[in-house]
């Protein structure tokens, strides 16, 4: 037991720092939960071939030394179904074949009662190939219908801090119940909320072209006009005091994914993953659902609600190219605009990726 821990952290420290002496081939996995509660772990291994996957785990991922062997299978199965070893919330893997390990795995979607979009930011890799630690920063959608359940899954996953990026209106009208060991801080971003979507929706002549453009512009308001806010969620990032953070919005796909995108950023993680990120909002956020009636809209609107409650990579590709033209860069928008300086992204990265 002790030797093969000995080898996880060896193997996984390669892999962490992407030694040039390492082999080709290369692992990827996910897990997720499924409805009875345990684990369907999946996995890819690249170039295809045969052979065997043997399979690690652990209830922190705070140490490799923590990591110990569950069972092995064959490559192409490609899947398996795990049952929780702890409390069911949480539980960290470590996949090997080859001699090549994966990096650690976790599932990113914590199934509420209530709460929509509720998943953790972590397990990313950055360009230089670091991951970024699970269980530190997670984002939702509104958590003012939190069940007794919901909440007491957030406390449950230790988190400290509630970043709260509604609109004052919104969150005078949906206050919101935490835990009291809990820090709840407002950073208003005027993101588009119910209220605004009705007033969009009084023209009927408004259609699904009206609307792209219409968020385009309010991602290029957000960014524009709330760079304090953007600035104090980073300095909220920089004291490790307040991890794990939640970042919560009305559906936490507007302003939560354009504060996403800039803390991801600022870590070194790419670009593609940026956008793959962003985009998952789609997958947990149904249109039919959300609490606006679009039964009696024509179909022009209903088209233009749909565009309005999911997001779409021309939004989020229309607030970055805004800031490149008018500030050169993201990197000079975060260091000139909201004083995310080399100091404060080397504190990010010190915080938020595996040390290991």
């Amino acid at each position: 037991m002790v030797k093969e821990r000995i080898q996880i952290y060896w193997f996984v420290l390669l892999m962490m720092v992407g030694s040039s002496c390492m082999s080709t081939v290369k692992i990827t996995s996910v897990v997720e939960k499924d409805p009875e509660g345990d684990f369907l772990l999946k996995w890819e291994v690249n170039p295809d071939q045969e052979g065997q996957i043997d399979i690690f785990s652990s209830l922190t991922d705070s140490s490799l030394n923590s990591f110990t062997p569950v069972t092995s299978r064959k490559i192409t199965d490609q899947v398996m179904r795990l049952n929780p070893t702890g409390s069911g919330l949480r539980e960290y893997f470590i996949l090997r074949a080859g001699g090549v390990y994966s990096g650690v795995v976790a599932n990113r979607t914590i199934d509420m009662d209530q709460i929509k979009n509720f998943r953790d930011i972590g397990g990313y890799f950055t360009t230089d190939n670091r991951q970024m630690k699970w269980g530190e920063i997670y984002r939702s959608g509104n958590l003012s219908n939190a069940t007794l359940y919901d909440q007491e899954k957030i406390r449950r996953l230790n988190i400290r801090t509630v970043i709260d990026f509604r609109s004052e209106r919104t969150a005078r009208r949906y206050p919101i119940l935490l835990h009291p060991s809990i820090r709840k801080i407002s950073l208003p971003l005027m993101p588009m909320d119910a209220q605004k979507l009705d007033e969009q929706l009084e023209d009927e002549h408004f259609d699904r072209s009206d609307a792209i453009r219409y968020v385009q512009e309010e991602y290029v308001n957000i960014l524009e006009n709330h760079k304090k806010q953007f600035g104090e969620m980073f300095d909220i990032l920089i004291n490790d005091s307040n991890y794990p953070i939640l970042l919560s919005g009305s559906l936490g796909k507007d302003g939560v994914g354009l504060a996403t995108y800039l803390i991801l950023y600022a870590i070194g993680v790419p670009q593609s993953t940026l956008e793959e990120d962003y985009m998952l909002s789609n997958q947990f956020i149904d249109p039919k659902v959300v609490e606006i009636d679009a039964r009696n809209l024509s179909e022009p609107l209903q088209e233009a609600v749909t565009a309005m409650l999911t997001v779409n990579l021309a939004y989020l590709n229309y607030a970055i190219d805004h800031i490149k033209l008018k500030y050169g860069s993201v990197d000079n928008y975060l260091e000139k605009e909201l004083r995310v300086t080399s100091g404060k992204r080397n504190l990010l990265r010190k915080y938020l990726l595996y040390q290991f």
